[in-house]
């Protein structure tokens, strides 16, 4: 099972942790282990912020009213840059492709963006989830999550609040009628 650039929808035994209501965009699964991306948490601090603390010049309002996001547990102090692969051609190290996604983790990406050079859609996001070898399969086999194949409208969707609903209903899920309680027959 590879679920690269898939959606992970926590399900209702989540609840009490870290990953309660969340919608991770899964951006390498492989046989070693999974990495993703919260997409809908935000977090104490908008992307001016990030640009003043790094002293990249941005004068673009709009840039520097964007959320930055809580992508994960894990490194909650490095940041990465998500975008569109088709907006932005660059073949840096700090770069990483997926499908149709590119991972930064170098400030080269936001600087270019403070120069209203780089991507119109992208993700600024501090922190990811990790998983080690096997872990994610026996979360799923506990019904930890549902999956559903990502989308860019949803990744890359302004309204934060509506993302996980969005994915929810492109499977025709309703999570509201979904109880976190399992019976056994």
């Amino acid at each position: 099972m590879d679920l690269t650039n898939h959606f992970l929808l926590s399900m209702p035994g989540l609840h009490n942790s870290w990953f309660d209501k969340t919608i991770t965009y899964l951006f390498e699964h492989n046989e070693d282990g999974a990495f993703g991306f919260v997409i809908n948490r935000p977090a104490s601090i908008l992307a001016g912020e990030v640009f003043d603390q790094l002293d990249i010049d941005c004068a673009n309002m709009i840039d520097r009213q964007a959320h930055v996001y809580e992508g994960g547990p894990v490194d909650k102090e490095r940041g990465f840059v998500l975008f569109p692969s088709d907006e932005l051609e660059t073949d840096t190290e700090s770069c990483s492709r997926g499908t149709g996604v590119t991972l930064a983790g170098s400030t080269d990406i936001l600087t270019e963006i403070g120069r209203g050079k780089g991507p119109t859609n992208y993700l600024l996001i501090l922190g990811y989830a990790g998983w080690e070898a096997g872990q994610l399969e026996e979360e799923m086999v506990s019904n930890s999550w549902l999956t559903c194949e990502a989308s860019q409208e949803i990744l890359f969707s302004e309204d934060m609040h509506e993302k996980f609903n969005l994915a929810a209903s492109s499977l025709g899920v309703k999570f509201d009628l979904i109880s976190s309680e399992a019976g056994h027959a």
